[in-house]
Order: structure tokens, then sequence, then C-alpha cells
């Protein structure tokens, strides 16, 4: 038997147990070190993630101001962007800008709500009464064409690709009752006017009716104050029309006409109330386009066949006013007085007079007058210009001055077409005689203008004429974008008071929808971003704190000078989004000049969670300036810096461009980007 000599050793035992206790306490702690410093972890990973997508947006930000300042309709650009994590995704709806700016000294226009999609739109200009506002859809964005339906009296349409600051790289597109139409810059179409037809580029027509017609024909692009301009490029029907340039100034015409081209300068005559005018006779075998240039803001008159009548636009840019230019063509001037006292016109050596509410009818022009000639009334009228024997004619409102609002004066001696919107916020009327007519075809989100009437300095609340958007899902306001039952991007036009004249144009706001690309990720926090939006790259990393990485670009001076180019990007249907390496395909389809003229304020906000964060760093050299340290808040006082200013009393998202009262040579463009979203192949 062999004997158990085993012993325990507690000592041992006691060891072995504290070696495993402090193992376990050294893990435990190691555990709890490391939970602590996740969050720390987490957040250096997450500045990794913002830097490098940050790099990589302003190459993609680079390509996309290359494109949108210099590029024409066609040029196109790659980039591929490399996620480390998370996703990028497009944000059409928290996106968008606006400018306004306004054309009389000591004036302000400001807006608020214009594109929260719903109908609510708020409007500021404390200096005097503001008689209407205008709306105008500027159908921005990819597969939002631009939308027209024929006057009812039309027989046939004219139409031609408008011109532009760019034009576009292929064929216009129209579809008319399922039949598809290529058009080119320069080509001319005509189409029946039985029925609503759509463009993919914006159009310059003329409707038709009978043998003849006469209008005053827009500019491509009109001065905002005045509704004047300096090119014309117009589809010009078969047969005999008698052109008229005119204007309150010494004039160089070059045109062009179905192959031939000339220029001539006009002397204006030195005599009291006399402007200046040039006119020519053409007649012509096919439909073709005209197209004219000058050397100062002008207006142009086509009559047609020696038929038709006008509306003659009133010197402050709207058809009711107290100083007009009647051209030197022959016919007659119709004037009515919608005023509630009896209006006195007068012109060189003449004039009549025309009780209230009433109309009366001159023979044009007097007797000693061989040119255009200036008209001073003593009330406000509405002045028609016609020749021959009927015409049509869409009448100006007397509560907007515009071809749409909700008051007119109707004369039983014409016969009225109504077109009345479903929201009753504006109406159109078309007045007619006879068989013969010619009116300008404009697309059906144009100019859609309501009374107001109000002075008032805080917000003056205004209806929008479309469709709220407000609580549908982002399908359906993409849709209704597409269909015009609510704007793609706004241009607003502020109708009010200004010295004599109570309907002249004051001021113009644009409002923009501009889709993000963000690149969504997370750290120790979620809903953390990189974003491009307008130019601007920004981020809410860390802890949510919006901040701007690279600012929106825009050009200043010498001098008091701004210009700006928005890139105004969009997602093509099949647009992808993930987490994977993605190749961006952008090509430029539009780019156009939306103003181009002197302005006395201009102010910039920001819609979306970035407003305040992009005001402040437009305004970063403003903490130079001495007199801001001294006199914070006061503008009338900072006469060392030019810039935006920002204005917290205002909205922490508004900026204004300060330039100690100098008026602003002010240059505003916008620039369509589609962006095709794909998958890198491997």
């Amino acid at each position: 038997m062999i004997s158990n000599n085993l012993q325990r050793g507690d000592e041992a035992v006691s060891a072995a147990v504290a070696t495993v206790l402090l193992f376990g306490g050294v893990i435990s702690i190691i555990g709890l070190m490391l939970l602590s410093m996740m969050p720390v972890i987490q957040e250096l990973e997450g500045s990794l993630k913002r830097n490098d997508m940050q790099a990589q947006m302003q190459i993609m930000g680079h390509e996309i101001t290359t494109l949108s300042e210099a590029g024409v309709p066609g040029d196109s650009s790659q980039v591929e962007l490399i996620p480390v994590d998370g996703e990028l995704r497009w944000d059409r709806l928290r996106g968008g800008m606006w400018y306004s700016a306004s054309w009389y000294e000591d004036d302000t226009f400001r807006i608020r709500g214009a594109l929260d999609l719903n109908r609510n739109l708020e409007i500021r200009h404390a200096e005097s009464n503001v008689q209407a506002v205008c709306y105008q859809d500027l159908r921005l964005g990819p597969d939002r064409p631009f939308l027209f339906t024929p006057t009812t009296q039309a027989d046939s349409i004219l139409v031609t690709p408008k011109h532009g600051l760019t034009i576009p790289l292929g064929p216009v597109l129209i579809e008319q009752d399922g039949s598809d139409y290529s058009l080119s810059i320069g080509e001319v179409l005509r189409l029946n006017a039985d029925s609503p037809f759509s463009s993919s580029h914006d159009l310059m027509g003329l409707q038709l009716n009978g043998e003849g017609g006469s209008s005053i024909v827009p500019p491509t692009k009109s001065n905002p104050a005045t509704g004047k301009g300096q090119h014309w490029a117009v589809p010009l029907p078969a047969g005999n029309s008698t052109l008229e340039i005119f204007a309150d100034d010494d004039i160089l015409v070059q045109w062009s006409l179905a192959g031939q081209s000339g220029d001539e300068a006009v002397v204006q005559s030195p005599a009291v109330r006399l402007a200046n005018s040039w006119t020519k006779e053409v007649s012509l075998s096919e439909d073709t386009i005209l197209e004219i240039v000058t050397d100062v803001d002008a207006q142009l008159l086509i009559s047609h066949e020696d038929k038709g009548k006008t509306s003659l636009l009133g010197e402050e840019g709207n058809f009711i006013s107290k100083h007009f230019i009647a051209p030197y063509s022959t016919g007659n001037l119709t004037i009515i007085n919608p005023s509630e006292n009896a209006a006195t016109i007068t012109w060189r050596n003449g004039g009549t007079s025309v009780p209230v509410n009433q109309t009366g009818t001159v023979s044009w022009p007097p007797i000693g007058i061989e040119s255009a000639a200036t008209i001073e009334s003593s009330e406000n009228v509405i002045i028609q210009w016609s020749t021959g024997e009927g015409g049509m004619a869409i009448l100006p409102a007397t509560d907007t001055g515009q071809v749409t609002g909700n008051e007119f004066i109707l004369d039983d001696s014409e016969n009225f077409d109504n077109f009345t919107s479903e929201f009753e916020d504006y109406t159109s009327v078309m007045g007619y005689t006879g068989n013969d007519g010619l009116i300008i075809l404009e697309d059906d989100g144009a100019m859609r203008c309501i009374g107001i009437n109000q002075t008032a300095s805080g917000w003056i609340s205004t209806t929008l004429p479309w469709k709220t958007m407000d609580g549908l899902p982002e399908g359906q306001i993409i849709t209704a974008w597409q269909n015009g039952l609510h704007p793609a991007s706004l241009e607003i036009t502020l109708i009010g008071v200004e010295g004599e004249a109570t309907h002249a144009n004051l001021a113009n706001a644009w409002a923009f929808h501009i889709s993000r690309l963000t690149y969504e990720f997370d750290t120790s926090i979620s809903g953390l971003e990189v974003a491009w939006s307008a130019g601007a790259i920004v981020t809410n990393h860390p802890e949510m704190n919006p901040a701007i990485l690279v600012g929106p670009t825009d050009r200043q001076g010498p001098g008091p000078r701004f210009s700006a180019t928005v890139p105004s990007i969009h997602p093509t249907k099949t647009s992808a989004s993930g987490a994977g390496n993605m190749n961006l395909d952008l090509e430029l389809t539009m780019r156009e000049s939306l103003v181009s003229t002197i302005a006395h304020d201009v102010r910039r906000g920001w819609v979306g969670p970035y407003g305040n964060a992009i005001a402040a760093w437009s305004s970063n050299g403003l903490e130079s300036s001495e007199d801001w340290i001294v006199n914070p808040g006061r503008l009338d006082l900072l006469s060392d810096y030019t810039g935006w200013v920002p204005i917290p009393s205002h909205g922490p998202s508004e900026a204004v461009w300060h330039t100690s009262g100098q008026p602003i040579q002010f240059n505003l463009q916008i620039s369509s980007i589609d962006v095709h979203l794909t998958e890198a192949s491997s």
C-alpha cells in the first residue's frame, strides 16, 4: 500500500487566486478604459471621414464651379467619390437660397418663406406702398419642361428657342398631341393652336389669328426696372411686316433677317418731347427668325399686314403709368383712364383729355411729329396703339399694372376671353375685335400677379398662386415641380410707388430650390454629414455644430461690383445613392443671365440648417473694419468695408451687400447642372 503524501499549499492557492483576481481586475480596468475611450476613437474616426470627404467634395466643387461659370450647354465632367464609410444621398428639399435686388435708391426688398413648399410667402418693403407682386416659375431642374396653353382665339403659333447667355447644345424638344418636334437655335416652327404643348427649353413665340396683327415684343432679357432691352430674336411670319425700334436716346441698330443683315445709327432730335425710332419694312416668303441688337435699352413694335393692336409699356416697366414713349408708326392711340380724376394727356404740340373711367382715341402720329414721341398724363392711364380694323391684345389689370390681376376696365366695343386660375388669385383677359390679331406666347408659369395695395413697415403676407406641397412625400413634390402644380424656383417682381409712379417695378428676387449632395456618417452620435449645397461645402461635425468648410463663390470689384453664378445641381431620375465608390457625371444643361444692371440694395438668404453659418462666413473680413468695431450694427457709419454684412435683427440667415451707399453693378446668373450618380464598376 502506497501512502498519499499530498499536502495542500495554502500559500500557493492564495497566490494563484490573487493572480486570477489581479488579471481579472486588469482586464476590467482595460475594458473600462477602452469603453471610456470609444467616443474618442469614434471622434477620431469621424474626423478622418469628414476630412477625407471634404477633400473629395472640394475637387467636385471645383469642377462644378468651372462648369457653371465658364461652361456651355453640353460641357461635362466626371468626379469619383470614395467614402471611407457612410452613405452618399440626395437631399432635394432642404437646400436653397435667394437673392433680392432693389432698383431705386434707399429701397429694400426682403422675402421670407419662398421655399417652404406651401402657398404662404411674406414680403417686406417698408419704404413705400406695395401695389402688387408677380411670381414666375423658373422651371429649373431636369424633367421640368416649359408648359404652354394657347389662347382660344389663335389659329397658329410661331415658336423659336429663346436665346440666352448660352444656347442649347442639341435641339429643343417640343411635344404636342403625341407628336414630337426638334427645333434648333435660329429655326422657326409653326404649331397648331388647338391644344397645349411642352418644350424642353423656353420659347419665344407669337400667337397668330387671321391675316395679321401687332405687338410690342419683349426683349430676350429685359431690364427689370423698365421692361426694355437690347436684344430680340423673334419668329416672324411670312408676308409683310413693319418693324420699329424706339427709345429716348440715340440708337445703333444691328439686324439680320432671311440671310440679310445691316446696321444703322439714328440720332435723336434735339426737339423737346421727341424720342427716337428706327423703322424697316420687310416682306417674307416664309416664316423666319428676326434678330435685332441695339446699343441702348429700347422697345420693339412688330406690325404684320398693317393690322392689330397692342398695349404700350410705361417708362417704369408696367402698363399703367403717367409716362410713355409712343412709336412713330401710323395708327391710333386709345387711352383708357382708370383713375378717379379726368386725365389730361399731352405730347409735343398737342394733347387730349379723357374723363374718369372712359376711353378716348386719337390718330397717331400728330402733324409735326416725325419720330417716336414722349407722352405725359396727369393721371395713371393705359394706352393702346392700333392699326387697321380689329385685333387682339391682352388687357392690363388696373390693380397690378401687368397682364394678370383681378381688376379690369372692359369696353363694350370689344369681345373678351377670360382665364381665371383655380385659386382665383389672378386672372388674365384678352380683348379682341374682328378676325385678326397677334399676341406674345407666354408659358403657363409666367407673370402670375396679385394685387396687394398695402403700406407696411413689417411683413406683408401673400399667397402663391400654385398648389401647396406642404407635408406631401418627396415623390409628389418632384412630380408637382415637373407638371407645374408648384414652382420649381421663383422669380418675384415687386410693384409699387416710386415718385409719381404708382406701378413701378421696385425690386426683384430669385429663390432657388437646389438639391444637396450629402455624405452621411456616424461617430459616437448619429446624423452627421458633409454636404454640398449651392456652391458651399458644409458639415455639422462635430457635435451637430454647423460649420462652413468652403463658402459659396462670388465675385466682387473693382469698385462697387458684385457678380454671382448660382450652380443649381439636380440628380437625374436614375441617380443612385449608397455607400460604395460612386461616379458623378456632371453635365451643364443651361446657363442664363437673370439680371445685369445697376442695383441699389442686394441681399442674399439661405434656406436650411447652415444659413446662419454661411451669413457669418461670408462677412469674415468685417472684423477688421474699424468703423464696425466702433459702431457695431451701424451700416450708415460703415465706410471702410465693402462686402457682405449679416443683419441679425432682420434674420440670421440674411446678409446685405454693403458698398457705403454707392450703386452696385449687379450681375446674377444661374447654371443648371444635371448629375448622374452611379456606383463605380470594380
